[in-house]
């Protein structure tokens, strides 16, 4: 005990039986108290409450119905502790309107049948329709984890759940990388596989912080149908909606509404350890890929779909629009790193789609060009509708339908194209087995562009295509082969309905059945009504 004289208000007092700890004990005091405090912010940062400490969770109760077991779980239950108890055929059921606190991890366990997570007014969203966040009310939500960590993952070979009916969103200020991860780089032995998300709704919530990607799709024999996925877009941050780069495979992405920064959907982007790990099988249909108005500036712009590394890719069926900067389209191989020598894009199917905004059409890179890598093979692109690809009206590009360098058995047929520039620009080295027929699409300024127009080569590449001259190009700077047809007017070739943008060849055309093989050039497809 000693006495000591401390300050108050300017005014020095003595005060006594003062007991002086050790330095050891202050330092100990001193953390404990910075500890607390840091949790009290993190609890008002994430808006914590003492259920989501896992202190006062009500347990889920069990009933048993004519269709099995449900698996109830109370507003701010601990979903977890329901998915270990879960077994085949399980529902898992979350009350409407309830906040449950993420990260839920799905275990791997012996499952035989689906165990499904779903909303208790899951009936109020039909099967088969795309849901929209206007439908939240009808669906129990799921943030995002602590410090970033994701509002599902799963644990190696974790298989057999499917979600429907359920709000994913970000909760907190602090960076996440994605707020849903289906495999973080397993094997092909221990993928997490047969997982299911149906009408759902998958969102940043941008107020609250940054959130990289919507769904990282790692795994094997996984659907995703029906969802609405939005807001995954920041200034100079690489953003998708949804983006897959090793073990994917047996892939199905049907029906649902994703928006994206960068890309809205895009596989490859980092190197995967083997061969056998390249995305593959690969189903893309019925989508609406989207980028707001409000992304026009200050947000990373690149494509709407773009392939780095893939193998068996059917992209068909899609309504895309508003890419305001680059191509609808990426299709350029890439060894990202480096370290995969084994990169390819390979037999990839691109058709029936409407393609309504883009500064440019697609981009075609046969073979990476900063890292050695594989050659791409077979790719089809048939039967679309590209409107508005034009570097004005908000949008910023060259216009261009097609830009290719290298690739082996590419095929580019009955395509319809309303681009302000060049047809096709050729640069590098020239693709092998390239074919450019029965297509509608207009001249631009500068026709095809980089090639030898007048060469045999040009006329057995680029053949049967009706060419507009919508720019107004004087005839001594036309740029096609011989066996293609100028159309000085749009008028002139005969569409249903240009004013609604029907661009299927009318009943009067004379160009009906003047295609391959007695079917008509250009697409059979219009522009949906928005």
């Amino acid at each position: 005990m000693v006495n000591e004289t401390i300050v108050v208000n300017s005014v020095r007092v003595k005060q006594k039986n003062v007991k002086k700890r050790p330095l050891g004990r202050l330092l100990v005091g001193a953390i404990a108290a910075l500890l607390i405090t840091t949790l009290a912010l993190g609890a008002a940062a994430y808006e914590w409450n003492y259920d989501q400490f896992g202190l006062f969770w009500e347990q889920p109760t069990i009933e048993a119905t004519s269709a099995g077991r449900v698996i109830k779980v109370p507003p701010g239950g601990n979903v977890q502790s329901a998915l270990e108890i879960a077994q085949s055929g399980d529902i898992v059921e979350l009350q409407a309107g309830a906040v449950y606190p993420g990260t839920i991890t799905l275990p791997n366990k012996p499952h035989t049948d689906f165990v499904t997570i779903r909303s208790s007014a899951a009936d109020k969203l039909p099967e088969g329709q795309r849901v929209s966040p206007a439908q939240r009310s009808s669906m129990a939500t799921i943030t995002a984890g602590m410090l970033g960590r994701p509002a599902v993952s799963a644990v190696k070979g974790a298989h057999h759940y499917r979600f429907v009916g359920i709000e994913f969103v970000s909760s907190g200020p602090a960076y996440n990388y994605g707020l849903i991860q289906l495999g973080n780089g397993e094997t092909s032995a221990n993928l997490p596989h047969h997982l299911e998300i149906d009408r759902s709704y998958i969102t940043s919530n941008r107020s609250k912080g940054k959130v990289r990607r919507g769904i990282a799709l790692n795994s094997a024999d996984t659907v995703i149908t029906n969802s609405y996925i939005e807001g995954f877009a920041y200034a100079q941050e690489e953003t998708q909606g949804i983006c897959g780069w090793t073990g994917t495979r047996n892939i199905k992405i049907i029906n649902n509404y994703i928006e994206g920064g960068a890309e809205n959907i895009m596989f490859g982007g980092a190197d995967p350890d083997s061969v056998d790990l390249i995305p593959s099988d690969i189903e893309i249909r019925g989508n609406e890929l989207n980028k707001p108005e409000a992304w026009r500036t200050g947000v990373t712009v690149k494509t709407l779909f773009e392939l780095k590394n893939s193998k068996r890719v059917q992209f068909v069926g899609n309504y895309l629009r508003n890419n305001w900067e680059g191509s609808a389209f990426r299709i350029t191989v890439r060894n990202q790193d480096g370290k995969a020598t084994f990169s390819t894009i390979e037999d990839t199917v691109i058709k029936d789609n409407v393609i309504d905004g883009s500064g440019d059409g697609i981009n075609i890179l046969g073979k990476d060009d900063t890292y050695p890598s594989q050659t791409l093979k077979n790719l089809t692109i048939e039967n679309n509708l590209f409107l508005n690809i034009s570097g004005s009206k908000g949008f910023i590009g060259k216009g261009y339908l097609i830009q290719v360098a290298d690739g082996e058995g590419i095929t580019i047929a009955n395509n319809t194209s309303f681009n302000s520039g060049s047809v096709i620009i050729f640069y590098g080295t020239p693709p092998k087995s390239f074919a450019f027929r029965d297509n509608i699409v207009n001249h631009g300024d500068y026709g095809f562009h980089g090639i030898d127009t007048r060469g045999a080569s040009a006329r057995s590449m680029i053949r049967n295509n009706l060419i507009m001259n919508l720019n107004r190009v004087p005839n001594s700077d036309f740029a096609f082969p011989e066996g293609n047809q100028l159309v000085p007017t749009l008028d002139e070739i005969g569409f249903e309905n240009a004013a609604e943008k029907n661009f299927r060849l009318g009943a009067g055309s004379r160009f009906r059945g003047k295609g391959s093989a007695g079917k008509d050039p250009g697409s059979s497809l219009f522009a949906p009504a928005r």
